[in-house]
């Protein structure tokens, strides 16, 4: 995984692109064009959004929020951001269903995968679907799952005053990642207890507070361009 992850709010700024385009007020909950802000987030179509971006970040990332749980993002850049749709509070019973029609990653590193955070303890999990060149695999390989037609490889790190929806904080990393990419243009499942059961099985489980949001994510890091368009329900 990349070496920071996180959706912690702190002050917006924006950052320089060669497109004219307006930015919408972060109030705009219905706004479907979003230049990506170090953090803003809202509400479309009934599904949760968030967009976030590492300070120094050169470049840009087009969001762009469709109908339903749809949503495009395409960048050329080069530093970290993270965006998407699905959920303002996690759960770890939920099925996720979602159809990715195109995701590509030139350069760098990143995923689309289910992300979210968990409190008591301050926890962050993702479970990778799709990526570029570079499989995310860093950390201590765990153990391996089967779930919804596939098999994935659990890993965990440990990360020390690092960036978090908490502000800088010391937290546990938990992820399980395909043991290959997952097809695009077609609908799949991710029953987001089977890696929630595995993670505790090992020894790590999600903290009780799963109030923080969930999204179906697409991240990059590096110097990278590429688009993703999905849907999620």
């Amino acid at each position: 995984m990349k070496k920071v992850l996180s959706i912690s709010a702190v002050v917006l700024l924006l950052f320089a692109s060669c497109s004219k385009e307006i930015i919408p007020d972060v109030k705009d909950t219905d706004a479907t064009q979003n230049r990506l802000k170090s953090y803003s987030s809202g509400t479309n179509n009934g599904y949760f959004w968030s967009i976030w971006k590492s300070d120094g970040m050169t470049g840009y990332a087009n969001y762009a929020n469709g109908s339903g749980g749809n949503y495009s993002v395409s960048w050329n850049m080069n530093g970290n951001f993270t965006c998407g749709k699905g959920w303002s509070n996690g759960s770890k019973t939920r099925t996720v269903g979602y159809n990715c029609g195109a995701f590509t990653l030139n350069g760098g590193g990143g995923s689309m995968a289910y992300y979210g955070w968990s409190r008591n303890p301050l926890m962050e999990y993702y479970v990778n679907e799709n990526w570029g060149a570079s499989r995310p695999a860093s950390g201590n390989s765990l153990r391996t799952v089967s779930s919804d037609g596939g098999s994935y490889n659990v890993y965990t790190a440990w990360r020390s005053n690092a960036p978090s929806i908490d502000g800088t904080k010391s937290f546990r990393q938990i992820y399980s990642t395909r043991t290959s990419k997952n097809s695009t243009g077609q609908n799949h499942s991710i029953t987001f207890a089977n890696h929630a059961n595995a993670w505790s099985a090992a020894g790590y489980g999600l903290g009780s507070d799963m109030s923080p949001a969930a999204i179906l994510l697409t991240e990059a890091w590096g110097q990278s361009n590429g688009y993703c368009n999905v849907t999620v329900w």
